[in-house]
């Protein structure tokens, strides 16, 4: 547990940072239902203020600082990589490019400002937003079985490659958290699954190995996903 929490956050916990081991992917569903009540603590402030947008922002600054806007600077590199629209050879060097181009930016400001409208409407009731965070961690370890990782010093190939008792350790773990916190949510698990699915599928048409960042780009659009199907499910 130690070790999710470590790596998929900036808590200051004891021990070595390492990549996670199986044991450690096991908890990636836990951690995000950890942030997901970090999200629900923070929406909760919501009745202080007039306009639900304060508190799904605060909500949205919560996340950034809890993660380390790790899995934004994944978009961010990604979208630079894809928008090259170079040879998998080239285009997988400038995902690993500190500097962030102006389509990644682009795409970390739609998503976010997607992310922020879909809050609005999730930020009472509680529940139902701490689901968004477990979907998006399980997504992350379907697409690390699904692909493999690339052998040439990316951090996907630190990571231990999920067996299929891992995978559906995690699927089935996911589930029993989101019926635990609101059954209606369980629809957005099956939702992330056909969306790692169609990303796996297309990731590895356009550039063969997985890397660091499509896993966290993989799970922030699976999260971000989840919120708006989320947000439609309340509005029924």
């Amino acid at each position: 547990m130690r070790a999710a929490l470590r790596f998929l956050t900036i808590l200051p916990l004891p021990g070595r940072h390492r990549p996670p081991d199986a044991r450690a992917l096991l908890a990636f569903p836990v951690v995000g239902l950890l942030v997901g009540l970090a999200w629900a603590a923070t929406a909760s402030t919501d009745r202080l203020f007039t306009n639900a947008g304060v508190a799904a922002a605060l909500v949205l600054l919560v996340d950034a600082v809890l993660t380390g806007a790790l899995h934004l600077d994944a978009l961010a590199d990604v979208s630079d990589g894809v928008a090259s629209r170079r040879r998998r050879e080239e285009a997988v060097p400038i995902m690993r490019d500190s500097a962030v181009g102006a389509v990644g930016a682009l795409a970390v400001v739609l998503v976010t400002l997607l992310r922020h409208a879909a809050l609005i409407g999730l930020v009472s009731f509680l529940p139902l937003l701490m689901v968004a965070p477990v979907v998006g961690r399980v997504a992350m370890v379907l697409v690390m079985a699904i692909v493999p990782p690339r052998a040439d010093g990316s951090l996907a190939a630190a990571l231990v490659r999920p067996t299929g008792g891992v995978v559906v350790g995690v699927s089935l773990l996911g589930a029993l958290l989101i019926a635990l916190a609101d059954p209606r949510g369980l629809f957005t698990l099956l939702l992330g699954l056909v969306w790692v699915v169609a990303f796996a599928a297309w990731w590895r048409r356009r550039f063969g190995a997985l890397t660091g960042d499509a896993v966290g780009s993989c799970g922030l659009i699976a999260e971000t996903l989840a919120l708006v199907a989320l947000g439609a499910l309340r509005g029924l």
